[in-house]
């Protein structure tokens, strides 16, 4: 099945794999995963640009990744994948071995009342990394043509800061890590491809693992929340969704990486996520909100 769907009173979300659409969401394209579309009893369009998707498992990253001899950097995209129902509020996404970089993985989507959706990713590696020792996950949300392509997070002294780069990549500071991790990535000896925002590093850090933007017209506040600090980095593109020419904006793709050190076959990765998608109050609700999800969670 490549689509199901869940709901709560305000929610209507559509999970789907990695295949083409049809019918009611024939725009969606091939290779995208994840929330194929999202919306509220208070915004009826779509948060997710129609052709791609919201939360959506885009790349699997060791030193290999975006060099000439790295191969397909879009994996998640090319190898297929299962969607299966658990419940009327959660289905289940599994992806066998990947070919290149050996990972199975499984994302459980849960919904909540009233509009909250929870995430819960595992993954294991089946082999070491192909070059060096890290291994990471990128995820990409293309948001569909909002008034502001900002993303809102936290910094280590509690101040709001403003994530809204002018270009994809090469040096203009999309990505955002924890204060206690060294903004770098990859093997300094490599000769790495141009765009890649894994290696395109803000001087800014943030405190909290959360993040915000205001979909469509402002009204809407997309949040999404974290169950880690160092492992995960905060990531925008202006232009990842390409251009509504209608509108004359770009979609931003609002992004999200979980890196680790110390990758080996065999090793276990977990990360929970919530997204909140709800009526904008103001900037604090979002730390309201995050404490009140933390407090619930059990720890390992």
């Amino acid at each position: 099945m490549p689509c199901e769907t869940l709901s709560t009173s305000e929610l209507r979300v559509v999970v789907g794999d990695n295949e083409e659409g049809s019918a009611e969401h024939g725009a969606h394209r091939a290779g995208y995963n994840g929330v194929w579309s999202l919306t509220s009893v208070h915004a009826r369009d779509n948060c997710f640009s129609p052709s791609v998707a919201g939360l959506n498992l885009e790349h699997c990253m060791d030193d290999l990744f975006m060099t000439q001899e790295g191969g397909e950097i879009f994996e998640p995209r090319k190898h297929p994948m299962r969607l299966e129902r658990l419940s009327e509020t959660a289905v289940r996404l599994t992806q066998e071995a990947s070919p290149l970089t050996g990972v199975t993985s499984e994302t459980i989507f849960s919904v909540g009342e009233p509009h909250f959706i929870d995430i819960d990713f595992h993954a294991t590696l089946t082999r070491p990394p192909r070059s060096g020792n890290r291994f990471g996950f990128f995820w990409a949300s293309y948001i569909n043509a909002p008034d502001s392509p900002a993303l809102q997070f936290l910094d280590p002294g509690g101040i709001w800061c403003c994530l809204s780069p002018d270009g994809h990549g090469n040096d203009s500071g999309n990505t955002v890590c924890h204060d206690g991790v060294a903004p770098a990535w990859g093997d300094p000896e490599q000769q790495y491809n141009d765009g890649s925002l894994a290696h395109s590093f803000s001087k800014r850090h943030f405190g909290l693992p959360l993040m915000f933007g205001r979909p469509g017209d402002g009204q809407m506040m997309f949040l999404q929340m974290f169950d880690q600090q160092q492992p995960v980095r905060l990531c925008m593109s202006p232009t990842g969704g390409g251009r509504e020419e209608g509108a004359r904006v770009n979609n931003p793709a609002w992004d999200f990486q979980y890196i680790i050190d110390d990758a080996v076959a065999g090793a276990e990765l977990h990360l929970r996520s919530r997204v909140i998608y709800k009526q904008f109050v103001d900037a604090n609700e979002a730390e309201t909100l995050y404490e009140q999800w933390t407090s619930t969670l059990e720890r390992p």
